[in-house]
Order: structure tokens, then sequence, then C-alpha cells
């Protein structure tokens, strides 16, 4: 009888143990999706951007054209430790890079402003809420 008692008990602890666990993995999956980078990016150059590309961990936004004072919108989904990669070139033929503006990670959604400024310059306006 105390046999028995003794594996009831064990199959009982393991499966609070593992329904603790699949609660655990739950409870972080929703925490950490639906959270991402929420990015504008604005052209204040003084000159219309002939390329630009912000990526983050493989995933990128481009645009072709983009006239002074345009901006456009993208969304980054899936995060984890990362920072913006921004290629940018002018009418003029000038190129800007920035490797790893910023940072981002799961989590947490984020609202960022990326700015080209008239000296080419690539500004990051970070904002972030969880």
């Amino acid at each position: 009888m105390l046999k028995n008692i003794f594996k009831f008990s064990t199959i009982a602890l393991l499966l609070l143990f593992l329904i603790g666990l699949v609660l655990l993995i739950t409870a972080g999956h929703s925490i950490y999706s639906g959270k991402g980078a929420s990015l504008i990016f604005k052209n204040q150059s003084g000159l219309t951007i002939t390329s630009a590309s912000i990526g983050v961990r493989g995933q990128s936004c481009s645009v072709k054209r983009l006239e002074n004072n345009g901006e456009i919108n993208c969304y980054f989904g899936n995060l984890s430790d990362s920072g913006y990669q921004v290629d940018v070139e002018l009418s003029n033929g000038l190129i800007f890079k920035a490797d790893d503006l910023g940072y981002v990670t799961g989590g947490i959604d984020f609202i960022d402003t990326i700015i080209i400024n008239e000296k080419g310059g690539i500004i990051l306006v970070p904002n972030s809420r969880t």
C-alpha cells in the first residue's frame, strides 16, 4: 500500500511540474509576442534620398525615393537584442551608414524615429513602452 501511495504522489508531482512548466512557457510567449519596433524614418537632409534601407535582425524596410521632409513608417516584429542598420544614399551621391544604431529587444514595444539631417547625420530618437 505504501508503494502505491509513493507511485501516486510521484506521478502527481510530475504532472504538477509539467503543468507549471507549460504555464511558464505560455506566459513567456504571451509577454514577448506581439511586441516589436514601430519606426518613423524622416528625411530632413534638404535633398532627396535616392535609396534607403533600415534593417533589424534580417528584417528590412526600404524606400527607393524619399523627398526632403518625407517620411515612411516601418514595423519590425519578433525582436531580440539588436540595433538598427541604416544605409542611405542622397541625390548628390553621398552615402551614409550606421550599424547597430540604438537598441531593441524582445518583450518591449519600441516607437522610434530615425532622422537624416542636413549634414547627412543619422539620428535616433528612441522611445519604448512595455
